[in-house]
């Protein structure tokens, strides 16, 4: 086990040496503080290559000042009490790297209807919370391709059969792109190790995630300049053998 923590450590190390020590031009900050906020409606909630719940709402609010931005979000599944989740996320960006801290707390369906839900737990088996660090570059505006790692630092699904931590953690690129009009991303994602709480698999290396975005957006300034959007979303999880067909519509301000 001793190893096998340091050897994920080193890998750890060196992904971040990459991402960080990269040079680019910072971007210009917005000045001031601002808020942002929306509303989705999901056919279903996907995520990584896994598929959460139904029909869901989601919900997100978020307060920017420069490259800083603090955020909750939230999803509800609709065809029932089975699944709820609020990610509460502080991001700062400078230049073309972004680091992210996201705080997780996911309701298991055995707990719906309880009177105690343990909001303020965290590092023991089973616990709803777990937090999780991250780090994204995007190499460049001319070639867009954004290469991003994320790992879970304390959180009760960061534990293997046998009750050690394993240091959940997950790999993605990705590209957008255009095609007449139409904003298109596509990306794979990585489990490096084993993480069976969180990705259902009890094995090393395998591609969780396979999948292609493709979305338009409207914005109207004659109605508060809000901005409306449809998105869909394409999912293939190799490793689970398993596919996805998303869609959905979202209201931004």
């Amino acid at each position: 086990m001793k190893h096998t923590t340091l050897r994920r450590a080193a890998v750890l190390l060196a992904t971040l040496s990459m991402l960080i020590g990269t040079p680019g031009r910072a971007q210009e900050k917005p000045r001031g503080v601002y808020f942002t906020g929306g509303i989705d409606l999901v056919s279903s909630y996907l995520w990584r290559g896994l598929r959460e719940a139904g029909v869901s709402m989601q919900p997100s609010l978020a307060m920017n000042v420069g490259g800083f931005k603090l955020s909750a979000w939230g999803s509800a599944d609709l065809t029932g009490i089975s699944y709820r989740e609020l990610d509460l996320k502080a991001t700062y960006t400078i230049g073309p790297v972004e680091l992210s801290v996201i705080d997780v707390y996911c309701v298991n369906p055995a707990q719906e209807g309880g009177t105690n839900f343990n909001y303020l737990s965290y590092n023991r088996p089973g616990a709803p919370h777990r937090v999780e660090a991250g780090v994204a570059w995007c190499i460049s505006k001319r070639v867009p391709l954004t290469v991003a790692w994320y790992t879970t630092l304390v959180g009760g699904s960061d534990y293997d059969n046998n009750g050690d931590r394993v240091w959940s953690s997950y790999a993605q690129i990705s590209y957008p792109f255009s095609v007449k009009g139409i904003d298109l991303e596509a990306g794979l994602g990585i489990v490096p190790w084993a993480a069976p709480a969180i990705y259902r698999l009890d094995r090393d290396f395998y591609v969780q995630d396979v999948f292609l975005n493709a979305g338009k957006s409207w914005r109207f300034e004659n109605l508060a300049g809000l901005t409306f959007s449809i998105f869909t979303t394409l999912s293939w999880s190799p490793a689970l053998q398993d596919a996805n067909f998303m869609g959905g519509f979202s209201v931004t301000m």
